[in-house]
């Protein structure tokens, strides 16, 4: 059976923030809120607004907020840090991500 979009764009988000943090980074990787931009009553949403937080380092005292718009025709993911220690590398960026293939046969 087939992952809905909501969820392929969950993975997209977290596998971006693992690339750039590592798993160690991603600590209590939490979804605050999910909501689709496109889309009508018979079409799930191409389109998501995700906000996430989770802690960056092993030494951090509070988690980091993001929002995140993810376009799965494209799969672009734009960030905006909301807060959290200060991240320029993150912040404002737009990143095209490639997901990831399941094995032949699975």
């Amino acid at each position: 059976m087939p992952e809905t979009n909501s969820i392929t764009a969950i993975k997209l988000t977290r596998s971006l923030f693992e690339s750039v943090h590592g798993n160690i980074g991603l600590l209590n990787f939490n979804i605050e809120e999910l909501t689709p931009t496109n889309g009508t009553a018979t079409e799930e949403s191409k389109k998501w607004k995700i906000i996430c937080s989770f802690y960056e380092t092993l030494g951090s005292t509070s988690p980091s907020r993001y929002e995140v718009t993810v376009d799965l025709n494209t799969n672009s993911v734009s960030i905006k840090k909301l807060s959290g220690p200060e991240n320029k590398a993150l912040d404002g960026t737009e990143w095209t991500v490639t997901p990831k293939k399941a094995p032949e046969g699975k």
